[in-house]
């Protein structure tokens, strides 16, 4: 999995999702495919949170630095 790209995962966990909503599949498949589903959810959540981490910095001097935004309170 740590190979599979993020928009793979998304993919493949739409697949999963499509096959659990069918009432097609067998109960132990079913249970196989939710667990799968679990780890590519966590996989995913992961990516998302390095990219957050990425994007929440910017680039000064050569360096990444922590970009805080500050919001005025217009009462």
């Amino acid at each position: 999995m740590e190979k599979m790209t993020f928009e793979q995962a998304i993919k493949r966990l739409e697949e999963i999702v499509d096959l659990l909503e069918n009432n097609e599949t067998a109960l132990d498949d079913s249970v196989e495919l939710f667990q799968e589903g679990v780890q590519l959810s966590q996989y995913c959540s992961k990516k998302l949170g390095n990219v957050e981490n990425k994007v929440s910095k910017i680039l000064i001097d050569g360096q990444l630095e922590d970009f805080d935004v500050e919001v005025e309170n217009n009462e």
